[in-house]
C-alpha cells in the first residue's frame, strides 16, 4: 500500500512541473497568486461561514466556494488581457516555472498526505510511504499556525470526547480544535505549579498531539492532566472525574504514577475532599 501513496505523490508534484513548465514563468507566478489568494479568501469564508452557522460543513463549503472563486477569477482576468510575455517562456522562464510548480504540487500532495492518512486504508500506506514522511514531520506547523491565527478548524486527528476513552482510537472522534498555546500555564493537577507547553508532536501514523510538562513534579500530559486543560477538553472538573474513577493519568503522555487532583481547581473553585 506505501507505493501507491509514493506514487500518488510522484503523480501530483509531476503534473505540478509538468503543467507550469508549459505555461512559463509569467503565468506560474500568477499561480503563486491564486494559490495565496484562494487560500486567504478560503479561510476568510471558512470562519465567516462557521461563526455564523456554526457548522464545520457549512465551513468548509463557504471554503470551497471562495478558493474556487479566486482560482478561477485570476486566469479569466489574463485571459481578458491577453498578454503573456516573451520572458516567461525563455529557457531560464521555463526552469523558474518548473521550480514554482515543483512547490505547488508539493503543497497540494501536503494536503491531501494527513487527509488520506485519516482514512482506514491509508493509516498504514502513508506512514510506511518514502516520500510521505517529510510532509508527515511538518504537520505539527499547521497547528502552531492554527494557534496563531486563532482559526475555528476542526483537528486533524481525532480525540477522545470522554477522559476515560483517553488513548483508546476506537473510542475518539473528531472534535472541535483547542487552542493548545493558549493553555501554556495552565495548573498541575499534582502539585499546582503553572505547567509549560512543549509544543505538538507526531505521536503514531498521522496522529498530532500537544504536550505539557510541569517544571516541579515533572507531570507530562496532552492537557488533561492540568484544571484548566481537563475542563477545555472534556466539560467536566478533573475532581468530579477522579472521584468516579479513582486516581487519574494521561492516556497520550502517561507518567505511570496515577494521582488524585489536589488543591482547588482555578475553574470552578471545586475542593478536593
Amino acid at each position: 500500500m506505501a507505493f501507491l501513496f509514493d506514487a500518488f505523490i510522484l503523480v501530483f508534484v509531476g503534473l505540478g512541473i509538468f503543467a507550469e513548465v508549459r505555461r512559463g514563468l509569467f503565468f506560474a507566478l500568477f499561480d503563486v497568486v491564486r494559490v495565496v489568494g484562494g487560500i486567504v479568501a478560503g479561510f476568510g469564508a471558512y470562519s465567516l461561514c462557521h461563526r455564523l452557522f456554526h457548522s464545520y460543513t457549512a465551513g468548509f463549503i463557504g471554503f470551497g466556494v471562495a478558493a474556487l472563486a479566486v482560482v478561477i477569477l485570476v486566469p479569466a482576468i489574463l485571459w481578458w488581457l491577453k498578454t503573456n510575455p516573451a520572458w516567461g517562456m525563455t529557457r531560464w522562464g521555463r526552469a523558474g516555472a518548473g521550480i514554482i510548480g515543483l512547490v505547488i504540487g508539493g503543497l497540494v500532495a501536503a494536503v491531501f498526505v494527513p487527509v488520506l492518512g485519516r482514512t482506514r486504508a491509508g493509516q498504514t500506506g502513508v506512514s510506511r510511504s518514502v516520500l510521505a514522511r517529510p510532509f508527515l514531520e511538518t504537520m505539527p506547523a499547521l497547528y502552531y499556525a492554527a494557534d496563531a491565527f486563532n482559526l475555528d478548524l476542526p483537528m486533524l486527528n481525532t480525540r477522545a470526547i470522554r477522559f476515560e476513552d483517553e488513548g483508546r482510537t476506537q473510542r475518539a472522534a473528531l472534535v472541535d480544535r483547542i487552542n493548545y498555546s493558549k493553555l501554556n500555564g495552565a495548573t498541575c493537577i499534582e502539585c499546582g505549579a503553572p505547567v509549560h507547553f512543549n509544543g505538538y508532536f507526531r505521536r503514531v501514523e498521522v496522529s498530532v498531539s500537544p504536550r505539557f510538562t510541569c517544571p516541579i513534579c515533572g507531570r507530562t500530559s496532552d492537557g488533561c492532566q492540568t484544571f484548566e486543560g481537563f475542563h477545555r477538553m472534556y466539560g467536566h472538573c478533573p475532581v468530579d472525574v477522579s472521584e468516579a474513577l479513582g486516581p487519574i493519568d494521561c492516556g497520550v503522555w502517561p507518567n505511570d504514577r496515577p494521582v488524585y487532583p489536589r488543591g482547588v481547581c482555578p475553574v470552578d473553585g471545586k475542593p478536593v475532599h
